[in-house]
């Protein structure tokens, strides 16, 4: 099995190597993943039904015209054997999508509010910086970094629109306040709302892969998944991502058997199951433009835009996707309230983002030189004021002990901080600083004298260097 993070084994902290088992749950081909169940599902749905329903058949007029009792028998056992491998099929789908749903909130969850803040910002922030050397690996961004990535910050959403009451749903007010996360077995919370939605959120983003909507995504196999679609399309494309998305739930998941003889046990996991799949199905049926559907389509569209996939991908206008969400609140895409929330939450960089910044001296002044600083932490004093990791010194590349939270007056992603800087450097000393701090001193840098922000992969790939959301002192910048 290939490593989907590309690291060697000495360089992967323990969360990075069970981040990457996360990833190999949604998508590891040929090793029974949540992908390939799901694509073979949509790919033999259709004809396994036709050969389900024809032994069937087969069967049925075999005892109606009393044909030999062998022929019957095999008549029978070829329609059973149907039967069980397709059960099969379907247990195992169920299966992959739960380990893949409550791996993830092993991860993601922690015993108090701050250290679940604290291993989510973690889990997006690693996300984004090692989805950077993805990028020749479609499918895997797809269907395990997006999905990863989106289902995090859904929940970290939903805690927030809780907490504010902005969800008036009685019963989810009620599990949010019986929340018991250091016994996350008996967690009403987790388990009757968290858990579910996690479920419902991949099934949601895995609905994509029905076959109709892929013909009508790749034109047929005549062009690129990641084309851009016109609204017409586009909104063909979502119609029939969200059957597909029901026809999954329904036939490729359908109900759980129980395992066991104890009456009052198979009832109670028949109501459960049935309460399960009630509210998978209004997850992934809900209106988009309703308050539950903005949750779901919001978390989506923001994970779209910040991880790599898109022909048009571009790492340093990420930041502006704030703009264009707002914009899209406009047209009456997303609810305001929502984007709202989502920006007081992550703030206009995402989790993992490298900035490069202005540091100050002992008496708080402006140094003439830069520094780089990864963002890890959501909640930002503004949205445009990060909590950052310092992670150089005297331009030497290091996983410091500092935090920051770092003012626009000093983050040279706006104009009028690299405007103070170059006011104040000569262009020689500029020069001399991207050649010390990128050794090749890219074209694309030196063009502009300064970087507005960099791409900290290469530094994460070390071990030493991922644990950036430890405990650490923190500074103002």
């Amino acid at each position: 099995m290939e490593p989907v993070l590309n690291l060697a084994a000495a360089s992967k902290s323990v969360f990075l190597r069970n981040l990457e088992q996360s990833l190999t749950l949604l998508y590891n081909p040929g090793h029974g993943c949540f992908y390939s169940l799901v694509k073979r599902f949509f790919t033999q749905n259709q004809a396994q039904q036709l050969e389900l329903s024809g032994a069937e058949q087969r069967w049925q007029q075999a005892m109606q015209q009393k044909e030999a009792t062998e022929v019957i028998q095999q008549c029978r056992k070829r329609y059973t054997d149907l039967q069980f491998e397709y059960e099969k099929q379907r247990l195992q789908c169920w299966s992959a999508l739960m380990a893949a749903a409550e791996n993830l909130l092993q991860q993601s969850e922690g015993q108090t509010g701050p250290e679940t803040l604290n291993l989510s910002a973690r889990l997006l922030g690693s996300l984004f910086i090692t989805a950077n050397g993805k990028k020749n690996k479609p499918l895997l961004l797809e269907f395990a970094y997006k999905p990863l990535y989106r289902a995090v910050l859904l929940l970290r959403l939903l805690d927030h629109l809780l907490a504010e009451k902005l969800f008036t749903e009685p019963q989810w007010q009620e599990w949010y306040q019986q929340r018991t996360p250091d016994t996350p077995d008996h967690c009403p919370y987790r388990q009757q709302l968290q858990l579910p939605m996690v479920m419902a959120c991949l099934l949601e983003h895995f609905g994509k892969l029905d076959s109709q909507a892929q013909n009508l995504l790749t034109d047929n196999g005549q062009q690129s998944a990641d084309r851009v679609l016109s609204s017409e399309e586009r909104a063909q494309f979502l119609t029939l991502c969200r059957l597909g998305s029901t026809t999954l739930l329904a036939q490729g998941l359908g109900d759980l058997p129980y395992r066991g003889s104890k009456r009052e046990e198979r009832e109670q996991h028949q109501q459960q199951h049935q309460q399960l799949l009630h509210k998978l199905q209004l997850f992934i049926s809900t209106r988009p433009d309703s308050a539950l559907g903005s949750l779901f389509k919001v978390s989506q569209a923001y994970s779209a835009i910040v991880l790599p996939g898109r022909g048009r991908y571009k790492y340093d206008t990420l930041p502006k996707a704030a703009l264009m969400m707002r914009d899209a609140v406009q047209r009456g895409e997303y609810s305001g309230l929502i984007v709202d929330r989502l920006f007081r939450l992550v703030g206009i960089f995402p989790q993992g983002f490298g900035l490069v910044y202005i540091p100050l001296n002992d008496d708080g002044k402006p140094q003439p030189r830069y520094e780089f600083a990864i963002v890890i932490s959501f909640y930002p004093e503004k949205p445009d004021r990060p909590l950052c990791r310092i992670v150089s010194r005297s331009q030497e590349l290091k996983n410091t002990t500092f935090n920051m939270s770092l003012s626009p007056e000093y983050n040279l992603y706006f104009k009028p901080a690299r405007d103070r800087l170059k006011s104040n450097v000569p262009e020689q000393k500029l020069k001399e600083l991207l050649q010390l701090l990128y050794k090749d001193a890219e074209a694309q840098y030196l063009r502009h004298l300064l970087p507005q922000c960099w791409e900290p992969d290469n530094f994460f790939s070390l071990g030493a260097n991922q644990n950036l959301w430890n405990n650490a002192h923190l500074r103002l910048n």
